[in-house]
C-alpha cells in the first residue's frame, strides 16, 4: 500500500500544497525537507482508519495520532516551543527531528502507532 502526505503551503502569499508518495525512508526524508521550509505547514498522512500529522518547526519535530480509539500527540521535551498551523501543537510536544524522522518512517512500514517515541493522550 502506498500512503501519501499533503502538505499545505504559503509561499509569497500565494496559497498551494504538495502532496507526496510516501513508500520508504528516501520519501520520508522528502517529506522532511518539505517540512523544514518556512512556507510550509504540517504533513497529514492518512490511511482508512489512521491519521499521523507531522510537523517541524524550529529544529523541533511534532507527531500527532489519530485512530478510532486514540488520540495522542508526542510528549516531548518541556523546552520545545508551541507548533501553530493546521495541526497546533502545543509548548512540550516537541522532540529532536530525528527522533520524528523514525517514528514517520515506522508509520510508512507498519501503519500504526510508532513506539519509537512517547506518546500522551490529548
Amino acid at each position: 500500500m502506498t500512503l501519501h502526505t499533503s502538505v499545505p503551503t504559503l509561499r509569497d502569499g500565494v496559497p498551494g500544497g504538495q502532496r507526496l508518495p510516501l513508500n520508504n525512508d528516501a520519501d520520508v526524508a522528502r517529506l522532511t525537507e518539505l517540512l523544514a521550509q518556512p512556507w510550509a505547514d504540517s504533513g497529514s498522512i492518512q490511511t482508512d482508519d489512521v491519521v499521523l500529522d507531522v510537523a517541524i518547526r524550529d529544529g523541533w519535530g511534532y507527531l500527532q495520532y489519530a485512530d478510532d480509539a486514540t488520540f495522542v500527540v508526542t510528549d516531548g521535551d518541556p523546552a520545545s516551543p508551541a507548533a501553530p498551523g493546521d495541526a497546533d501543537f502545543s509548548v512540550g510536544t516537541g522532540l529532536p527531528i530525528a527522533q520524528v524522522v523514525t517514528a514517520v518512517q515506522e508509520f510508512v512500514r507498519t501503519g500504526k502507532l510508532p513506539e519509537t517515541v512517547p506518546w500522551r493522550e490529548v
